[in-house]
């Protein structure tokens, strides 16, 4: 049977996406710039991005059998925090279940109240999916994963096959877990995310506004992307040795960023939960020099193209 996933953050996005735009991205500081004809408490392009999946998987599975499940994130990930249209998981799982399939939501980077106003990301898309998958966060950098799942699922995959894992249940590691998620909530950091992240996002912005190579920005808490452009004029990804050169001098000054997206042009932003205002105020600032010293020709960007002019 055929297991479906987001193809790199396609399904369901309301930037680079065939559909939606300004009012199509739900809670974010950050819409995008490219307009729509949504109402604000409507998302059109939630149900076009479903009507493709049901197309997808009609092809995929002949009469309506073959699927085995459909997996997703809250947010993309390596995708630089691509957020789906308002709605379209709701959607989505309903088009699962009606192929006999079961819904699984990655949870490794949105989950743990990084989002700020919900624990976990199908919280925050107000879905229950069949199966959820953490790791990462849920030890704090020490390694530890977990799956959960129903009863009836668990007993399905226990009588179905051996599994042997030799660090399945280990006491340090579930030691590790238990005080992370105890920190999480006596810290206060799902909050914290919520308000530093919101600092963040209206940052960037102003960083948009006041620069041309800045395009798209999203995210929500502290789940954040800026994406990076020739002109907003084109929007065509700015070329990978510049993004680079950029991503080098803000490490000079101080700023360690990750870099990805489906052309390799973002800022990955995804600081730790315990982060602060002032560390937002003075990413903003490192930022904002850069791109100044950027655009007016101050970084030597030929010194990372793998292909100079000769």
């Amino acid at each position: 049977k055929a297991v479906v996933s987001t193809q790199s953050g396609h399904y369901g996005r309301a930037y680079r996406g065939l559909w939606g735009g300004s009012h199509c991205r739900d809670g974010s500081p950050c819409q995008t710039l490219r307009s729509c004809d949504c109402a604000p408490d409507v998302c059109d392009g939630a149900e076009m991005y479903a009507q493709q999946y049901r197309d997808h998987l009609l092809t995929l599975c002949p009469g309506g059998k073959g699927l085995a499940g459909f997996i997703g994130e809250g947010m993309g990930g390596m995708t630089a925090a691509m957020m789906q249209s308002k709605g379209f998981y709701k959607k989505a799982y309903e088009i699962t279940k009606s192929f006999g399939g079961v819904n699984i939501m990655d949870e490794v980077q949105t989950g743990f109240g990084r989002l700020g106003t919900h624990y976990w990301g199908f919280e925050y898309h107000g879905v229950r999916p069949d199966i959820i998958t953490a790791a990462k966060s849920i030890g704090n950098g020490f390694p530890l994963a977990m799956a959960v799942t129903t009863p009836e699922i668990a007993e399905a995959f226990a009588n179905s096959s051996l599994h042997f894992n030799t660090f399945g249940g280990n006491a340090v590691a579930s030691a590790a877990g238990l005080a992370t998620l105890k920190a999480i909530d006596d810290d206060g950091l799902m909050e914290n995310s919520r308000i530093v992240g919101n600092r963040f996002l209206e940052g960037f912005n102003y960083l948009r506004e006041k620069y041309d190579h800045v395009g798209d920005c999203r995210g929500k808490g502290l789940m954040m992307a800026m994406e990076f452009v020739e002109s907003k004029s084109t929007n065509n990804p700015m070329p990978t040795y510049k993004m680079n050169a950029i991503l080098e001098r803000t490490k000079d000054l101080g700023i360690l960023l990750g870099k990805g997206g489906l052309y390799a042009n973002c800022f990955r932003i995804q600081p730790p939960m315990c982060v602060s205002l002032e560390d937002a105020d003075f990413t903003i600032q490192v930022m904002d020099k850069v791109f100044a010293e950027y655009q007016e020709g101050k970084i030597d960007v030929e010194a990372f193209n793998p292909n100079p002019a000769k």
